[in-house]
């Protein structure tokens, strides 16, 4: 379907059918805020039930939270069917769920592998698919898959993180080549280090945010805030000409 392009509008995102993976906190839980924001009915998932419901509570009645262990295929099959049964479509996808221990190349088990797989790249590809017939029948027709700049870098030590994050652009390029024909857009985006609260918590120190500004273009930390709005652009007609590619954000640290 032949669709002409317009700036993103409001308009875009009132009384849509969103889906968010991971959205109780950090990129997910801002874009999931967003959405509801600009009118979008958005349901998304995560492990730890209460906060979900709290997020949930906070968003307000346009939020939906669904527990969900995405790893869990039975789970995560639910997520998709609950969300589309809402209405009888999906309109927009973000697959964003993901982990990020720090597990040495030679300490990695092939338990902490699989996990990686099952919880980094295996639900883009199975909410994607159980979404299908949901995307179909709804207006928007977009996907976004977030990704990492990490393995562009080979940063260590995140082996087996990159191994899996890095599979997420094959499959985006893949799946926009199979679905292109139906008119549905499959994009990525690779943030680079984004400064979020459980980031800051727990591994950003004061010595990283200097190297971090070292090496990028742009002297600023990033935030959620820089990654949403590229979101909403991928997901909006405004970028009906758009489909199998990476966006890179991350302040210029990547530039090749």
């Amino acid at each position: 379907m032949n669709r002409v392009p317009s700036l993103p509008r409001k308009s875009d995102f009132k009384d849509k059918v969103a889906l968010v993976t991971g959205g109780s906190d950090g990129l997910g839980r801002h874009l999931s805020a967003t959405l509801v924001s600009l009118g979008a009915e958005v349901f998304f998932c995560g492990r730890d039930k209460k906060k979900g419901e709290r997020a949930s509570a906070e968003l307000g009645p346009r939020a939906h939270f669904i527990r969900c262990d995405l790893a869990a295929v039975e789970e995560a099959e639910a997520f998709v069917a609950k969300a589309g049964e809402y209405a009888g479509h999906i309109d927009y996808l973000v697959n964003n769920a993901a982990i990020d221990p720090r597990i040495s190349f030679e300490k990695a088990t092939v338990a902490d592998f699989d996990r990686l797989i099952a919880i980094n790249l295996r639900p883009h590809f199975l909410v994607s698919q159980k979404a299908l017939p949901y995307l179909r029948a709804g207006s928007g027709k977009s996907i976004v898959n977030i990704c990492t700049t990490n393995y562009m870098l080979g940063l260590s030590p995140f082996t087996i993180y990159n191994a899996s994050k890095s599979g997420i652009i094959g499959l985006t390029r893949s799946m926009a080549r199979e679905l292109g024909p139906e008119g549905v857009r499959v994009n990525a985006i690779s943030p680079g280090w984004i400064m979020t609260d459980k980031q800051l918590r727990e591994h950003v120190s004061p010595q990283d945010k200097k190297e971090l500004l070292e090496a990028q273009c742009l002297k600023f930390l990033l935030t959620e805030e820089h990654v949403t709005p590229v979101t909403l652009f991928l997901l909006s007609p405004a970028a009906a000409g758009i489909t199998g590619q990476n966006v890179v954000v991350d302040a210029g640290k990547v530039t090749y």
